[in-house]
């Protein structure tokens, strides 16, 4: 007997025999699903004579139902399972049925999960390759967008000068804004790398390494170099220091011809001698020569100059800065100066008042002298060269506007002040040279042709009250007074000031500070004739009584 589909006669289900069930396995087109709920079928009630109707009913699909696929999720058939009409008139069921298959993948009647799985991977391969296209061409449109930007279509000379004025010409240079130009972009790093200007600084220290060094020689090509040699004078290891400054020198010694700059501070002296042997050579290009040896009162065998210094030959030399260097006092590196520095020599080794009236001699354009940290002249020179300098030839200085002496010996002060002439000197400095009346009395004289001076400071020291007075009256310049630790700042001092004040200090409205120790301090007068002043300090003042001012 054949199999036929199901069907319902008055109101009850017929079913297949149990023979014909067996060739169900064998039918190709078949499917198996869940009957309809009761509910929705005929409330009439099977008779009692009637088998008790399966579990699951079983129906016959007549269409092959097509594989299944993700993409396809949604997608429905119009068509309704083939069984009879009355089961199709009751139901009316729409089924999904995937109709697109994956790309590269073909559909078998066996399929597996593995297969399944290799469709996956193949989508996840495709779409990795789409996001790296996609990728790319956003890159590319990032590139052609930036390349718009004005900045990207500036020169590479003109974006170079930009460099070197950002870096270079705004006072000292920060090495970090250097880095800081090569990490922007490559156009970037590259004319960076390529502008020699922004390589011209050499540091040599502690904490900069030799290749460092190396690598900025390299880069810096034939521009002007700025060279400074660093080390701090609290070191554990000489030996150590003076072999990093020698190999230091034997690296720079093929470039010190263009040094623009050269600064060298060492703790000793043979570590000075030991890096000045290697400047045997002429500096054409050196403006500016700073030499310091930090222990200055150390006794060695190396006090002999190691001359001469960059072949004696320096055109364009116009600073110069010795500390505790035994130079020999070499006119020829001491000539033409506009800025000279002098400190740190005692004993034997401090100049002459005769051998700095003949460097002054040869700097007719100086503009700022120090002296600082000297032993004084013998007294009895002193006796010999005051007569023999009144009678001399005065040294003219008519450019020097900064002149400073710091603890560079009452007698030394007094000779130079004498022989040489300062017409536009507008700052001095007077520090710890006891007994100022003689120095002072210089000071008055040079104000009877011309003395612009701005700024006048004293530390340290004793004077004349009523000369003291007789020169500020001459003093018409004065803007800024400083009197430190100075005892003759009496009452007398300030009640002859008050009254003269009004007709000789009138331009003295910037600044006043007196600090320090001083005698018979009355400060109520001070206060009756500042308080239209627009800086004036009272710092640390005790009075000889004990007590203290501030303001």
């Amino acid at each position: 007997m054949q199999w036929s589909t199901s069907s319902i006669i008055d109101g009850e289900r017929a079913f297949p025999s149990t023979r014909s069930r067996s060739n169900f396995a064998d039918r190709t087109p078949t499917f198996f699903s869940r009957p309809p709920s009761t509910s929705s079928s005929t409330s009439t009630s099977p008779s009692p004579s009637s088998p008790p109707p399966p579990y699951e009913d079983i129906h016959l699909v007549s269409k092959p139902i097509a594989p299944f696929s993700p993409l396809t999720l949604g997608a429905t058939d119009t068509d309704s399972y083939h069984s009879n009409a009355d089961r199709s008139a009751t139901f009316g069921a729409t089924r999904y049925r995937p109709s697109l298959s994956l790309p590269g993948w073909k559909y078998k009647a066996d399929t597996t999960i593995s297969g399944l799985r290799e469709a996956l991977d193949s989508l996840d391969t495709q779409m990795a390759s789409l996001l790296s296209q996609r990728q790319e061409l956003e890159s590319r449109l990032e590139q052609a967008v930036r390349s718009q930007s004005p900045i990207f279509r500036l020169p590479e000379e003109l974006l170079s000068l930009i460099f070197v004025t950002g870096v270079c010409n705004s006072g000292d240079e920060d090495p970090l804004l250097v880095s800081s130009l090569l990490l922007v972009c490559r156009y970037w790093r590259d004319v960076a790398v390529n502008t020699p200007e922004l390589w011209s600084t050499i540091c040599v220290g502690p904490h900069d390494s030799l290749e460092k060094t190396r690598r900025r020689l390299v880069r810096s090509k034939s521009v002007p170099l700025d060279v400074a040699i660093n080390f701090s004078p609290r070191v554990d290891n000489p030996s150590a220091v003076t072999e990093n400054i020698v190999r230091a020198m034997d690296l720079l010694q093929p470039a010190l011809w263009r040094t623009r700059s050269f600064r060298l501070s060492v703790p000793n002296r043979p570590q000075a001698h030991a890096a000045l042997l290697r400047c045997r050579e002429d500096a054409t290009f050196l403006e500016t020569l700073s030499i310091c040896v930090h222990h200055s009162m150390q006794d060695d065998h190396h006090t002999s100059p190691c001359l001469p210094l960059f072949n004696g030959y320096t055109p364009r030399l116009k600073s110069c800065s010795f500390t505790s260097f035994n130079f020999g006092w070499d006119r020829r590196i001491l000539s033409g100066l506009s800025t000279l520095h002098l400190g740190g020599y005692w004993n034997g080794f401090s100049p002459s008042a005769d051998t700095l009236l003949d460097i002054l001699r040869g700097c007719p354009n100086l503009h700022e002298l120090t002296l600082r940290n000297m032993s004084d002249i013998d007294p009895e020179i002193f006796m010999c060269q005051d007569q023999e300098f009144s009678a001399a030839k005065v040294v003219k200085l008519p450019q020097l506007t900064k002149a400073s002496f710091y603890y560079a010996g009452n007698m030394r002060t007094r000779l130079l002040l004498s022989q040489i002439s300062f017409p536009a000197l507008e700052y001095l400095d007077l520090g710890f040279l006891d007994n100022l009346t003689p120095v002072l009395e210089h000071l008055r004289q040079q104000s009877l042709t011309s003395l612009p001076l701005r700024h006048l400071r004293i530390e340290s020291g004793f004077f004349n009250e009523n000369k003291f007075i007789n020169l500020l009256k001459r003093l018409m310049s004065l803007t800024t007074l400083e009197l430190v630790d100075i005892e003759d700042v009496s009452f007398f001092f300030l009640k002859v000031w008050h009254n003269v004040f009004d007709f000789h200090f009138t331009s003295l409205t910037n600044s006043l500070t007196v600090s320090g120790r001083v005698s018979r301090f009355h400060l109520p007068l001070i206060h009756g004739f500042v308080p239209s002043w627009n800086n004036y300090a009272l710092t640390g003042v005790q009075h000889s009584s004990g007590m203290h001012y501030a303001h």
